[in-house]
C-alpha cells in the first residue's frame, strides 16, 4: 500500500526493553601511578552486548566532581567511558531515549 507510515503511540500497548548499566575495573599491578592503579569502564548496553542506539539517544556519565570533566555525556553506541583510577566512588548515570516521551 502507498500508504504512510505514521508513528503513533497505541493505547494499552508496553514495550519492554532490557538495559544493562554496568562497570569493570582491572588493576595495573605493583607498577601502576598512584592515582592510576586501575583501569576501569561504566558502560550502558543492551543484553548481550547489543547496540541499543535505536531507543536510547544519549547517555551522561557523572564521575566524581575530582576528575577533569567530569560529566561525561556520551551520544553513539557504545554508551560507554573508559578511565584511569584508584578509589571507589559513585557514577551517576542518565539516560536520554530517541522518544523523549519514553520513560
Amino acid at each position: 500500500s502507498n500508504t504512510p507510515k505514521v508513528n503513533r503511540r497505541m493505547k494499552g500497548v508496553v514495550v519492554e526493553k532490557t538495559i544493562i548499566v554496568g562497570n569493570t575495573a582491572f588493576w595495573l599491578g605493583k607498577k601502576a601511578e598512584d592515582q592510576k592503579s586501575h583501569k576501569w569502564c561504566c558502560y550502558v548496553r543492551g543484553p548481550n552486548n547489543e547496540d541499543i542506539s535505536y531507543f536510547v539517544k544519549r547517555v551522561i556519565f557523572t564521575l566524581h566532581p575530582s576528575f577533569p570533566n567530569h560529566i561525561k555525556p556520551i551520544e553513539t553506541y557504545p554508551f560507554e567511558i573508559n578511565e584511569y583510577g584508584w578509589g571507589e566512588f559513585d557514577i551517576s548515570v542518565k539516560i536520554y531515549f530517541v522518544d523523549s516521551s519514553e520513560r
